[in-house]
């Protein structure tokens, strides 16, 4: 190619970029004036697809509910609501997800429902109380503060009782307390990994003979959230995490549980799920299920992740079984860590096995599932299901198979030629 060639060529690949790339910002554009504009919307006792399918009709724009948000309602996509929208659609939409702790992300056709940071704080699906206990926690503020009372203090502050744990926390919390109300703390602590308190530090005695007061204003307000993101329980600050426990019972208290982040990291691997994936690259079903544990995905050496495809259904399994039980279709393998997950291996792909669509890299046009096959594991506690096309059955699944639909059918098996007589 001479050097004319290679600039008209050249010419022509830029100008496509820049057509395509102006295609693009033309759309973005478009969608945030749909989300700039007025609406009036008033929707009672629907479904949240419902609502974000009606919203869309009349707004005219396209709303997803992506795997994570809907893994992250109560109710999942069936999750009710009542709303009314009223001004911008994009602050009407603020407000409405705010109650889910969910928020939108505008894409270039469409707009898509992701959980925000503050769900990590309950494992697993949230109930409604969670839910509601978690946004008083970020939003009611602390304002009196009764004097070395610290659950007393939280308790009026946050408006019900809330179970802080594990009590040695207390300490620590009631030392900033006191600070914040222009008193000496009274509690020393030892360092090292364990940040307990070993020792009361006597505090200095009043001057006076008057009685010393059992409680105090705060000048400066705190919520629970600032108090709690100074608790060590390791040496660093980055180490500590804090969750609300499940509430299962009817009247059963709420507690909110420090730990340090190994512990923390373990109870998200150890969600338990729901999941289905049909025809799904391997690498985005690994990333999906990291994504919902909070970790790092990482793989080792070469990833031919995306050579595999599944089609899988997991019921009532947590998130390392999942991964662990995925990984080993494959012939990989998947370790824990504190805050991310290793995949090593598999090889790349080279010829078709019998173990279906866990290693089905085509798949045929038009082809509908002929089977399933369901593996109990750990004695019945849950189910890994594999769907099976026909073209991943072997010969001699495809002749029984074919035997069997005709008895289903109804249909008359093939005669035998009659034998010829003898001459």
């Amino acid at each position: 190619m001479n050097v004319k060639n290679l600039v008209r060529t050249l010419l022509v690949v830029v100008t496509v970029i820049c057509v395509s790339s102006s295609y693009v910002r033309a759309d973005k554009l478009q969608l945030q004036k749909k989300l700039s504009q007025d609406v009036e919307i008033r929707l009672n006792n629907v479904t949240i697809a419902e609502a974000l399918e009606k919203i869309g009709q009349q707004a005219g724009v396209k709303f997803a509910l992506s795997d994570e948000a809907a893994w992250k309602l109560p109710q999942g996509e069936a999750t009710r609501l009542s709303v009314a929208l009223t001004g911008p659609l994009a602050e009407s939409m603020t407000e409405m997800l705010n109650a889910f702790f969910t928020r939108y992300a505008a894409g270039d056709e469409e707009i898509t429902i992701y959980p925000r940071p503050e769900l990590e704080h309950i494992i697993g699906r949230p109930t409604t109380r969670q839910l509601e206990l978690l946004k008083v926690v970020y939003t009611k503020t602390i304002k009196n503060y009764f004097v070395d009372e610290v659950q007393t203090t939280i308790n009026e502050a946050l408006g019900q009782e809330v179970l802080i744990l594990p009590i040695h926390v207390h300490a620590q919390l009631n030392n900033f307390l006191r600070q914040l109300a222009g008193k000496d703390p009274i509690y020393e602590e030892q360092t090292g990994r364990s940040r307990r308190p070993v020792a009361v530090i006597k505090p200095p005695q009043p001057e006076t003979t008057e009685p010393e007061p059992t409680e105090y204003e705060l000048p400066t307000p705190v919520t629970l959230v600032q108090l709690l993101s100074q608790v060590l329980i390791e040496d660093e600050p980055t180490h500590t995490r804090w969750y609300i426990s499940g509430m299962d019972f009817p009247g059963q208290s709420p507690e909110i549980r420090v730990v340090n982040s190994g512990t923390f990291g373990e109870l998200r691997r150890n969600q338990m799920i729901d999941i289905t994936y049909r025809d799904e690259q391997l690498d985005k079903i690994l990333q999906s299920l990291a994504n919902r544990a909070g970790s790092w995905l990482e793989v080792e050496g070469r990833s031919y992740l995306h050579e595999y495809k599944l089609s899988v259904n997991m019921q009532n399994v947590s998130i390392a079984q999942a991964m662990t039980a995925i990984a080993r279709m494959v012939g990989a393998s998947c370790d824990f860590s504190r805050s991310y997950m290793r995949i090593q291996g598999p090889g790349p792909k080279t010829t078709p096995t019998t173990l279906g669509p866990a290693k089905t890299t085509t798949k045929t046009a038009g082809e509908g599932y002929v089977g399933k096959i369901s593996i109990p594991m750990e004695g019945g506690k849950y189910y890994i299901e594999f769907m099976l096309r026909e073209s991943d059955l072997t010969e001699e699944l495809k002749q029984l198979r074919a035997e069997k639909m005709e008895q289903v059918l109804g249909k008359s098996p093939k005669t035998a030629p009659e034998p010829k007589p003898n001459k």
